[in-house]
């Protein structure tokens, strides 16, 4: 159980806390600021370029500066940085990402089942989980835009979008950047950029990144350590700019990645029914720095391929017509041994003597898409309209997977998906009351096709051959009414809506549940919303409160024999509710506070579940919802004779999660902080010689807090109660960067 204060009483205190930062900002509007704002922020949340302040959305953005400092090189890095999400990796996969915004994400990453979180890299949409990241990108910004994104972005945004925005080859001039890290545990990272312009008309861009660490955690047995890393990835970029009007993006990225499992830490011993025949190891609720494994840790490989194509005519002041074309293929091998240290005997259970459960898979993943967007504004309208089409295919091969020390059979899963969307967003800005009013109303209209085969005989007593053919259309709207309260500060009240679309479970072990596969999900959300700078533009306020109704929760449930036998079943009658603050201020000229705050109240629709496979108890609460979710920076410059010294000190806090709605495999997450901080001495100048260096000392989680990331029950069976996977241990670094 939960030891924690009442939720109306958390809930009073944040609203107090918020009250009382914007009641202090207020209490300065009339004092001079000296020449000194707040820069503006700018975002494409929108699909086109808009201040912060002006888009009426809740969007947390990460900008070049911040994700150096804080040390974010990866998607799951970014999870502590922004409140109200939660990022893990896939227990079963180091390079699947599970993202969840304001308690809604995909728990069990799978290829049949879409994210609910959506993924962009530069406008693309990365249609699966598995191998997401940005490493080796030339990233600018993140944007997380928390709430359903339905109208613009899609079936895949039911929780949000995460944008990833990196730089563009650049005709203007020439560029070079390289950076070198070392730090603790083997880190090595190093980083080349060239920019080469090759007329006023042309310029190629390299990036070229490399990355490796010796791991998490030792393995003093056979194999790998645990969370090894070793990757490299190569990213070009041509811009072409044959008249003033038209722009032609062309991106190709490579990258190839070694890794290994991450250590599944047994933290607490239970008497399951096969504990007898198990013999459980190194069983600890301290993070473990060292341990045997009982089997060798296999190798993982990831091997990505990547073409974007971006067409950009301006068609005339106020029309730009936009064409990006994208086609990528990945390849991932990846092995994973959950009870690594565990050995049994269950030779009277008809099996070996070996491992408890062991998987080495194989996915194969290709989609391509295109996107047509018509952007625009007249006098008194700004409008986005556009189509997009969407395909891919896929399998998913558990080539030399075993169970109770013995091989399994055949478990194979291939998939091929479509989908059409036509979409249009438009915002009406009348003449009355100096255009302060505004209303934004929006549709999109999708149609998918999803089809699956699945063949699986690693069943107890036999096994299944089965089809999965299903069509779904939605039809999202949203409006939203703005007013400007004054010219700093406006507000915002929008009903939105999102879905994710159908689909099946590729480790389904019932062969009905297989064929019939489950249906949408579908959210209606109702947000208030605040933006505003205050303090004569020395302080910055943006406030959202939100509350969502969430049918047909794609749930996932073990429904086999084992933990990886799953199916999502269908539960209505799901309510979220919460609030967000960002709160920036300029309290000297070489001095920035930055406090955000997150609050989530998440309910089930239903206490149980039920389907062909029998009747499911479920949890309380969405999984991956933290209550409380909060991060503070301060930053501070010094100028000196030869550039300037940069001090940063960080802050984050979650709240206790669960990590399942089945209450079968539900743990407790503990909360958890964690501090870090960075000192640079940045734009060094080295006598007459062109270009500038920067030093950089960073550290990450500075108090070596333990802390968990996923915790699961799902192996009591074997006598694991719970197993865990903890967040990294303190990590120090140095960055050493030049820039021409």
């Amino acid at each position: 159980m939960r030891n924690q204060q009442p939720k109306g009483k958390r809930l009073v205190v944040a609203v107090t806390a918020g009250v009382c930062a914007l009641s202090a900002a207020v209490s300065q509007a009339n004092n001079d600021n000296g020449g000194l704002v707040l820069e503006e922020v700018v975002v494409t949340a929108q699909k086109r370029a808009e201040t912060l302040s002006d888009v009426p959305i809740s969007v947390a953005v990460l900008g070049e500066d911040m994700l150096a400092t804080r040390g974010v090189d990866t998607l799951t890095d970014i999870g502590a940085n922004v409140p109200n999400l939660y990022v893990n990796a896939s227990p079963n996969s180091p390079t699947s990402v599970r993202l969840f915004v304001r308690g809604i994400g995909q728990n069990d990453v799978q290829l049949t089942q879409d994210p609910s979180v959506a993924l962009y890299l530069d406008g693309v949409y990365i249609g699966t989980s598995i191998g997401a990241g940005f490493e080796g990108v030339d990233v600018d910004r993140l944007e997380v835009l928390r709430g359903p994104q339905g109208t613009l972005y899609g079936r895949n945004a039911s929780g949000g979008a995460v944008n990833i925005v990196t730089r563009r080859a650049n005709v203007e001039e020439l560029e070079f950047r390289q950076s070198l890290t070392g730090g603790n545990r083997g880190i090595f990272k190093s980083n080349t950029v060239v920019n080469l312009p090759l007329s006023d008309k042309a310029a190629v861009k390299l990036n070229y990144f490399h990355t490796q660490h010796d791991g998490l955690v030792e393995n003093t047995g056979p194999g790998e350590n645990f969370g090894i890393k070793d990757n490299d990835s190569l990213v070009l970029d041509v811009r072409l700019e044959p008249t003033e009007d038209i722009i032609v993006d062309y991106r190709y990225e490579q990258a190839k990645g070694k890794s290994s499992q991450l250590y599944e830490q047994v933290t607490e011993a239970s008497g399951g029914f096969l504990s007898a025949l198990t013999e459980t190891t190194q069983v600890s609720s301290e993070r473990l720095g060292s341990v045997e494994s009982a089997r060798e840790i296999a190798e993982n490989s990831l091997e990505i391929d990547a073409h974007s194509l971006f067409l950009t005519w301006e068609a005339n002041d106020d029309m730009t017509v936009k064409s990006i074309s994208s086609w990528r293929e990945f390849e991932n091998d990846y092995y994973s041994d959950p009870l690594a240290t565990s050995v049994g005997d269950y030779t009277l259970l008809g099996g070996g003597v070996g491992s408890p459960s062991y998987a080495a898979s194989r996915a194969d993943f290709e989609q391509f898409s295109q996107e047509i967007q018509l952007i625009g504004e007249t006098e008194s309208l700004d409008y986005a309209v556009g189509l997009y089409y969407y395909q891919n295919e896929a399998s998913q091969d558990a080539v030399g997977s075993m169970l109770l020390a013995t091989p399994r059979s055949t478990d194979l899963a291939s998939i091929e998906n479509k989908s059409l969307a036509a979409f249009a967003q438009v915002t009406y800005l009348p003449d009355f009351m100096d255009k302060r009013w505004s209303v934004t109303v929006g549709g999109r209209y999708s149609k998918d096709s999803r089809q699956a085969d699945r063949v699986n005989y690693n069943l107890v007593g036999g096994g299944f051959s089965a089809s999965y053919d299903k069509d779904f259309t939605n039809f999202t709207p949203s409006i939203t009414l703005g007013f400007d309260v004054t010219d700093n500060a406006n507000v915002y009240g929008k009903v939105v809506s999102g879905f994710r679309a159908g689909g099946t479970s590729q480790r389904s072990a019932n062969e009905a549940l297989f064929s019939e596969g489950f249906e949408e999900e579908d959210i209606l959300s109702y947000e208030l919303g605040y933006k505003g700078s205050m303090w004569n533009q020395r302080a910055r306020l943006n406030l959202a409160v939100f509350h969502m109704e969430l049918d047909g929760l794609q749930t996932s449930v073990q429904t086999g024999a084992t933990p990886g036998e799953r199916d999502f079943l269908p539960l209505d009658g799901n309510t979220i509710q919460g609030f967000e603050f960002d709160l920036g201020l300029l309290l000297a000229e070489d001095l920035t506070l930055s406090f955000n705050y997150g609050y989530l109240d998440t309910e089930l629709g239903a206490e149980s579940i039920d389907s062909a496979a029998g009747t499911f108890m479920l949890s309380d609460e969405m999984s991956f919802a933290p209550e409380t979710s909060y991060t503070a920076s301060l930053d501070y410059s010094l100028a000196l004779d030869n550039g300037a010294l940069n001090f940063n000190l960080n802050y984050a806090y979650k709240d206790e999660v669960s990590s399942s709605t089945s209450a079968a495999d539900e743990t407790i997450i503990d909360d958890y902080n964690v501090l870090g901080a960075a000192v640079s001495w940045s734009d060094i100048h080295l006598g007459d010689t062109s270009g500038s260096m920067t030093l950089m000392l960073w550290g990450k989680n500075l108090t070596d807090e333990e802390y968990a990331n996923v915790a699961v029950s799902s192996w009591d069976i074997f006598g694991a109660g719970t197993t865990t996977i903890f967040g990294e241990p303190r990590t120090i670094g140095l960055t050493v960067s030049y820039s021409y």
